[in-house]
């Protein structure tokens, strides 16, 4: 298994939807989600490379012993390396960044011979990683957005507002072009050198996002030279081993569900998960809770199925980014699950997470 790094750039405008519309107003988000990416991959080699499609195994969508490529979320660059979700765990000061620590109510920081003594607040949505080293808020660069207003085309030509609102102008949310973000897909090493030569041709064929009709969607994809994901254990695991505790971070919606039944929450379910996962990759599933607090929020996921027609096939309850807790189990199982992820829909970037050092 091989990880592959790179930068999106957005070329056009690009919308992705986050399934909710307010009247006539589509807003974007200001990330693209694996599911997006692999619907274009998925989209584009069903029509035009069947055997790669099928070797790729992009048809299944839970089974991940039968995937073969594994899409993570795209998030925007904060110090030239792709941003992080912030822990919901931890607090900021409200005046200066700095983290305050858990023991502490406001800020201990001296700025000009005094304290700063700000509250401190949670922080939801992106960070630097080197938040954690220095201890102070370090936000990621900023996505531009525009808004623009189109007027729907039918037989007769463009229409006016009417008495219809299907047949009104609506407005459309995207992400400026020349906006670039942070990528990165695990493969196997019988389809990796066919997807990485896909993804540029798909792009353009195909388009990332929504209203790509009008002209949205088209982005550049450049990639690095692949990296053995055993190596880039080993390497993580030793920058692991000086840490002095590990709080594990969910830097993606993450799954847990058997069946029909979704399990929300840091108990035996999600450990149970997470260590299966490991053995099942050849790993010691050794990673437990540890002494100290978590946070969680909820989120709801889209099923993005390929077998189904390329469409939204069911809602999911999920652990939403950002949620955390503290665990305890050796670096490489740790350096491990950081690159594989656990829970469901892994292929979309679902169940990614990192270990934050405090």
């Amino acid at each position: 298994m091989q990880i592959i790094t790179g930068t999106i750039t957005t070329v056009s405008p690009v919308h992705i939807g986050n399934g909710r519309t307010r009247g006539t107003f589509s807003q974007t988000l200001p990330y693209i989600p694996g599911r997006t990416i692999r619907g274009m991959v998925g989209w584009y080699l069903y029509q035009f490379n069947r055997s790669l499609f099928d070797a790729c195994g992009l048809s299944e969508d839970h089974d991940s012993s039968k995937m073969k490529v594994f899409f993570r979320y795209a998030y925007p660059f904060a110090d030239g390396k792709r941003a992080i979700c912030a822990p919901l765990i931890l607090h900021w000061c409200k005046g200066c960044q700095s983290l305050i620590p858990p023991d502490t109510r406001e800020c201990q920081q001296v700025h000009e011979g005094a304290l700063c003594l700000q509250e401190g607040r949670k922080h939801t949505g992106l960070i630097s990683y080197r938040s954690f080293t220095e201890k102070r808020l370090i936000f990621p660069d900023s996505v531009p957005l525009r808004i623009e207003t189109k007027c729907p085309i039918t037989r007769d030509g463009h229409t006016s507002m009417g008495k219809d609102w299907e047949l009104s102008p609506y407005h459309i949310q995207s992400i400026e072009p020349g906006v670039s973000f942070g990528f990165s897909y695990l493969a196997d090493e019988s389809v990796a050198d066919g997807i990485t030569a896909c993804l540029q041709e798909a792009s353009y064929a195909c388009g990332l996002g929504g209203f790509r009709s009008r002209g949205y969607g088209l982005v550049d994809f450049s990639l690095n030279a692949p990296i053995s994901v055993d190596d880039m254990i080993q390497n993580r695991a030793q920058e692991l081993s000086g840490m002095d505790s590990f709080l594990l971070v969910l830097n993606a919606p993450c799954i847990l569900r058997s069946e029909n039944e979704s399990y929300l929450g840091f108990d035996r379910h999600f450990f149970t998960a997470v260590n299966e996962r490991l053995s099942v990759a050849g790993y010691t599933g050794d990673i437990s809770p540890a002494d100290g607090s978590s946070a969680m929020n909820r989120t709801l996921v889209r099923g993005w199925s390929l077998k189904n027609g390329n469409m939204v096939d069911e809602i999911i309850p999920a652990m939403g980014p950002g949620s955390c807790t503290y665990v305890s189990g050796s670096p490489v199982s740790l350096a491990a699950l950081e690159v594989l992820g656990a829970g469901d829909l892994l292929s979309m970037g679902c169940g990614e997470m990192y270990i934050g050092g405090i």
